[in-house]
């Protein structure tokens, strides 16, 4: 038995341990927070060193990131950081070092070696000198593919721990990262499925025959933007180029329907969705769009195969002129910043014909496609240009070759209309002008929406939206092709929208106030997803506030999107509505 003495001794023992034992902790996390920090210093060289083209920058960046993401890893791992993580209080954030920690490590040494591989073919998915060459999209399949393995499991990983009781500094590094990583997996997703897609879409094997759709979003609708011109544009063996231009007001007025329409689709949009080609995109959903337009389009040329519909709006088109540069047309110079403003107002101003209007953005297109397939310089640039704008919902494309939709469908570029109540709960917001004019230049609007509560498996969703015209107060005097003139009971100078608030499949609609006072709401079934319809009228400067209720299906308890007809502000116009049932 021990003596006071001996008890002494052994109790100060412990203690002396205890502190030692804090003293190592502390050397620890001090070391992991500089290698963390030198790490985190190693990325943003090497992110500088890619947009110069440092190469020798790039290779020394990339090695101290391995070397001080893999010290961060290593001391993380041991157990002493496993004491750590079991601690009251400060245990889940050492959880949180050492998984960050660990996806960064895991990145720079398998995650980031197929991108450097692969980061100067990246430029092989753009064309030059009208054509792509599609061996060097088949090569860059491995590369990508392992990069988003590699960056899929760390998103994963990044996901399983909840950051939300860090301390305030690791909290804010920990979502730093995530989002990091999300963006850069998106990328890598797109990047992917681009590559399986391509080669057969540019024509391997078989000629090839698309649409080109450029969307006007002066007169909007629920895809974007009125369907104002098209190009045929042609591919073969990777070479692509524009073999017809017609606008779509000169294909007329079908007698009737070129396709059945739903019951859900007669109530929501009328015949005109199928007997004016220019209304094909009053309906969300690029496949239904798709199909009316190449209905339409083989009445007029039935010797013409259409292998697939794209459609581009004038905001992703100034995107793409910020990074390929501008182009002249009639003597006027077209940029990125410059283009929305040039397309969408300006040209009405300066042309009152509508065929010299529509010779111009034909003009307009050839000039775009000529500088994008063959005056590319910056292939990097280019591509984020084109994944913004596809975030953006802004490029849209539906392939008639089913494989080649097999894998475009869930993707940004397809956009489609969720029927499946086992799908990712889908909300969706469109607009509609009802002016039959161009004042949807001078519209804008912000819609929000939340999941608010979960109850036995189902969610319930708040929405609010602002629409507002910034037309000048003297917006009447414009001329009539602008306003309309009043032809469709819409005082010159006011416009007319139509509000669309689709639930989730196998969800409904709830109430919509207007300022706060109930507001009738139409609400139709389209197809297993009720939509409620109302109209919005606008004056020269007025706004108004709208707010709604939605419920999903039952069992729709994950997370969910909302998609928004893009306006001309260059906003995100599809965002992640985390779930009220976690």
């Amino acid at each position: 038995m021990l003596s006071r003495r001996g008890w002494r001794v052994a109790i100060f023992g412990i203690l002396g341990l205890a502190i030692l034992g804090a003293v190592w902790a502390g050397w620890q996390a001090w070391r992991v927070n500089d290698d963390l920090t030198a790490a985190v210093a190693d990325a943003d060289s090497l992110e500088s060193a890619a947009r110069s083209g440092d190469q020798e920058q790039f290779d020394s960046s990339l090695a101290s990131l391995r070397t001080n993401s893999r010290a961060a890893a290593d001391r993380t791992s041991g157990l002493t950081w496993s004491v750590l993580s079991h601690l009251p209080v400060f245990g889940d954030d050492a959880r949180g070092v050492r998984v960050a920690s660990d996806v960064i490590a895991d990145l720079g040494d398998r995650g980031l070696e197929p991108l450097v591989a692969a980061a100067d073919d990246f430029d092989t998915m753009l064309p030059r000198d009208g054509g792509v060459p599609v061996q060097g999209l088949r090569d860059l399949r491995s590369p990508v593919g392992e990069a988003l393995e590699a960056l899929t499991a760390a998103e994963d990983r990044l996901a399983e721990e909840d950051s939300s009781g860090y301390i305030t500094r690791l909290r804010d590094k920990y979502r730093e990262l995530d989002a990091t990583v999300r963006e850069v997996r998106g990328f890598l997703d797109s990047a992917d499925t681009a590559l399986q897609v391509m080669p057969t879409m540019l024509g391997d094997g078989e000629p090839r025959q698309y649409l080109l759709v450029l969307q006007n979003n002066a007169e909007i609708r629920a895809a974007g933007g009125l369907a104002g011109s098209v190009s045929v544009v042609t591919a073969q063996d990777g070479k692509v180029a524009l073999a017809r231009q017609v606008p779509v007001s000169s294909l007329g007025e079908a007698p009737r329907s070129v396709l059945p329409l739903t019951k859900g689709e007669q109530e929501l949009y009328g015949e005109v969705l199928g007997t004016y080609p220019l209304n094909a995109t009053m309906t969300p959903d690029p496949a239904r769009a798709s199909d009316l337009l190449r209905a339409r389009w083989n009445l007029e040329f039935p010797d013409e195969a259409v292998d697939g519909v794209l459609f581009v709006d004038t905001v992703a088109l100034s995107y793409v002129l910020e990074a390929v540069g501008g182009v002249s047309v009639d003597g006027i110079e077209l940029t990125g910043e410059n283009l929305v403003d040039e397309l969408l107002h300006n040209v009405y101003l300066r042309l009152t014909d509508p065929a010299e209007q529509d010779a111009f953005f034909s003009r307009v297109a050839a000039a775009a496609f000529q500088r994008f397939t063959t005056g590319l310089s910056d292939g990097a640039g280019v591509i984020r240009a084109l994944n913004r704008a596809a975030g953006e919902r802004r490029v849209l494309v539906h392939s008639y070759d089913e494989a080649e939709q097999r894998a475009l469908d869930g993707t940004a570029v397809a956009g489609g209309l969720a029927h499946d109540t086992n799908a990712t709960p889908q909300v969706m917001v469109t607009l509609d002008d009802t002016t039959g004019a161009k004042m949807s230049y001078f519209l804008r609007y912000d819609v929000d929406v939340k999941a608010t509560w979960c109850t036995d498996g189902v969610q319930g969703y708040t929405g609010k939206a602002s629409l507002s015209s910034v037309a000048p107060r003297d917006a009447a005097s414009l001329p009539s092709y602008v306003t309309g003139g009043g032809q469709f009971g819409i005082d010159a100078g006011e416009q007319l929208v139509t509000l669309r608030l689709h639930a989730p499949a196998g969800g409904a609609v709830g109430e919509l106030r207007w300022n706060g006072a109930p507001m009738e709401l139409d609400k139709v079934d389209l197809d297993g997803r009720e939509v409620g319809m109302t109209y919005v009228q606008l004056a020269p400067g007025e706004k108004v506030d709208l707010s709604w209720t939605m419920r999903g299906a039952e069992g729709q308890t994950a997370d969910g999107v909302l998609a928004v007809t893009p306006t001309i502000d260059k906003t995100d116009n599809v965002k992640a509505l985390p779930s009220a049932c976690r």
